[in-house]
């Protein structure tokens, strides 16, 4: 069954006020690493329409690892590559699992934007912040050959604003 990751961007009271009208569904509140007055609302589901008003909407290519839900510490890694090249990278990561062996992994997914075949994100979520920051500093990690302009690669960090529902 394909499934989909939605994310909405706002203040934490509107953020919270959104989750608050849809406690049904697992709306996971995370704050930006970079900025901390900058929140976003996630949701991974297999209902391809959001219950956000402007949603960016990925759908989920692959995943590796422990997949039941979303937790942890996330690092978000956007790229952009032309057809071949998205072919590829998508072909290369379902067949490694290298991700899997690096202490603190907990899951990675390849998503791809609903409205741009071209833009990839690499998200993957770690127990702490420092397996993240060891594991991308290492001679093995995998996205150092697009570590060029040419792909428009950039990063976010997310973690979590209420760790109410989450076990590591």
């Amino acid at each position: 069954m394909t499934e989909y990751l939605h994310v909405t961007f706002g203040s934490r009271t509107v953020l919270q006020e959104v989750r608050n009208k849809n406690l049904e569904r697992e709306l996971l509140l995370m704050n930006d690493e970079s900025d901390p007055e900058k929140y976003e609302l996630l949701e991974k589901t297999t209902d391809k329409n959001s219950v956000f008003t402007v949603p960016v909407s990925y759908e989920i290519i692959s995943s590796h690892g422990d997949t039941d839900e979303l937790r942890g510490w996330m690092s978000f890694t956007f790229i952009t590559l032309n057809d071949l090249e998205r072919d590829n990278f998508i072909r290369r990561y379902k067949s490694t699992s290298i991700d899997i062996e690096a202490p603190g992994f907990i899951s990675s997914y390849i998503l791809q934007s609903t409205t741009n075949s071209h833009e990839l994100v690499i998200l993957s979520t770690w127990r702490l912040k420092k397996n993240w920051t060891d594991w991308q500093s290492s001679t093995n990690f995998p996205l150092r050959r697009y570590e060029h302009s040419q792909y428009n690669l950039h990063r976010k960090q997310l973690s979590f604003t209420a760790l109410a529902k989450q076990s590591l």
